[in-house]
């Protein structure tokens, strides 16, 4: 068992929790051993050589640089540019961009039965607000 302390949760504009992203937990714990693991599992998996001292996130909605996909994410950006806390709260909710992000997601095992995290991170913010009414 662990003896760190558990992350808050941090969820991005597109509904990911950051806390369960190695990156985020490698940056937040200064964890090079995190970093390692997942340099290794990159490479492995899309024979994508990454450097682990760049392996660096404070999360999506920090202003600080981004690794991997998070740095070019156009969900991300347009959310930015609308002045949302995440894309629940967008009036295009479920736009083209945010199912792009969202299919990148299950491309790399961030699913469940075939849906994005992320979305239902994102429906039950939506639920919880009222705002599909």
């Amino acid at each position: 068992m662990s003896d760190r302390e558990a992350l808050a949760p941090h969820i991005a504009y597109c509904g990911l929790d950051c806390s369960g992203c190695e990156v985020f937990q490698a940056t937040a714990w200064n964890d090079d051993s995190i970093r390692k693991k997942y340099s290794d599992k990159v490479f492995s998996q899309w024979k994508i050589k990454v450097e682990p001292a760049t392996i660096n996130c404070h999360g999506c909605r920090d202003t600080r640089p981004k690794s991997g996909f998070c740095a070019t994410c156009e969900g991300r950006q347009c959310a930015i540019e609308r002045g949302l806390e995440n894309c629940a709260w967008c009036e295009d909710y479920g736009c083209e961009k945010l199912q792009r992000v969202h299919q990148a997601m299950i491309h790399v095992g961030k699913e469940v039965d075939g849906e994005a995290w992320a979305s239902h991170n994102l429906k039950q913010i939506r639920c919880d607000n009222k705002l599909d009414t």
